[in-house]
């Protein structure tokens, strides 16, 4: 069946849809924000905070107040794996995904990153956010860009021109990762644009 990765409210009781002053999908022109993914641990997606600046884990600068909104996935929207396609395979073809919300063949749940910003008709930023100093946090993050990516252009191919490069956020993380260059070929390869590794985003 089709996904719908704008569909509002979700399934989580706890999600943005039901709980939060910046609901999914609910337009906002702050000149500047955070996200923050600090209940993680108990499943609840990624939030917009407007004030709290020491729990932000992505900060986004908004200097000409642009409408956009943001829309959670991780958490948030079930995407079932239901093609042959390994995400921890780097030769993996594209040709071999697919997904849906039904577990189908009982493949799990892809790997999905905390989820995009956008502006309508213009630009998705899709982001994920870590808190490591060490350790293959990379790496996981590009394989969730890869998977949620693939999915979200299988299902909405007429956007798929208008997604930009993601962005991983590392608070934790202070220097050039040595693996950076290889997953951000990795990932053009996959979906035709490299991540980016940085703890802001300016909207323009």
């Amino acid at each position: 069946m089709q996904i719908n990765f704008f569909s509002v409210p979700c399934n989580n009781q706890v999600g943005n849809c039901q709980t939060k002053s910046i609901q999914c999908h609910f337009p906002f022109s702050n000149d500047r924000f955070g996200i923050s993914d600090a209940n993680a641990n108990t499943r609840i997606p990624a939030i917009v905070l407007l004030d709290n600046e020491n729990q932000w884990d992505f900060t986004i600068e908004n200097p000409k107040n642009i409408e956009i909104k943001y829309k959670a996935i991780d958490y948030c929207l079930d995407i079932f794996r239901t093609g042959t396609y390994d995400v921890s395979d780097d030769n993996s073809s594209i040709n071999e995904f697919s997904s849906d919300n039904v577990n189908t063949i009982d493949r799990g749940i892809i790997k999905r990153c905390e989820g995009f910003l956008y502006k309508d008709d213009e630009w998705i930023l899709f982001f994920e956010i870590k808190n490591r100093p060490k350790g293959d946090w990379l790496i996981d993050a590009r394989r969730k860009f890869e998977e949620t990516i693939l999915s979200f252009k299988e299902h909405h191919p007429n956007l798929s021109h208008i997604i930009i490069e993601p962005i991983v956020s590392n608070k934790s993380f202070f220097r050039t990762h040595q693996s950076e260059m290889i997953q951000k070929k990795i990932l053009k390869d996959k979906i035709g644009v490299e991540l980016k590794v940085q703890t802001n985003f300016t909207v323009d």
